[in-house]
């Protein structure tokens, strides 16, 4: 580790001003690609953002296999990724649990409904994908980031996107035999 990045990473735990100052500026530089994504939540992110540098520096995780500088980009972008993408989780309803009229009305995509196929459909691949992905799956839904699932499951987080990516593929490839199969 670079004894100026040691010193820099100590100061800003400890509040020192030009310390606070430059790790601010980069952590600005690093988020402001993700700035227009993330509107009106950009300074709860940037927040966000100081508290995990904070925790990360104060575990010390920073080993000093690549500089400060670099490190803290790495934590920016990370973070201000996690927030775009539960912005983009969907919110899922139970549908047994609605009214009918209530349901069909979600049920609605651009005005046309939701066919009794394509639910029986996507209650046949669910039936036949393993019991693993469908715990993964039900997490995601619950709306979990990738890193509390981790903390769930037991597994590093790069595994458990591994697993959850090879779970999307298998339901499409259940789903594509499904449909040819009914097709035929």
């Amino acid at each position: 580790m670079r004894p100026e990045d040691a010193q820099l990473a100590d100061d800003y735990l400890a509040g020192q001003p030009t310390a606070v100052a430059s790790v601010e500026g980069w952590i600005r530089h690093a988020a402001q690609p993700y700035r227009r994504r993330l509107a009106s939540s950009w300074d709860d992110v940037l927040q966000d953002v100081r508290l995990e540098v904070t925790r990360l520096l104060s575990q010390g995780t920073f080993r000093g296999e690549s500089s400060l500088k670099t490190y803290l980009w790495r934590v920016v972008c990370h973070t201000c990724l996690d927030r775009i993408r539960s912005q983009s989780r969907w919110n899922w309803a139970d549908l047994d649990a609605m009214p009918e009229w209530e349901a069909e009305t979600i049920l609605t995509d651009s005005g046309a409904k939701l066919r009794q196929e394509s639910k029986d459909l996507l209650q046949r691949v669910l039936g036949q994908i393993s019991d693993d992905c469908r715990q993964l799956w039900a997490m995601v839904l619950r709306g979990l980031s990738y890193r509390e699932m981790s903390a769930s499951v037991g597994v590093a987080e790069g595994t458990l996107r591994v697993r959850v990516l090879r779970c999307r593929k298998r339901a499409h490839e259940l789903r594509s035999e499904l449909l040819d199969h009914s097709s035929s």
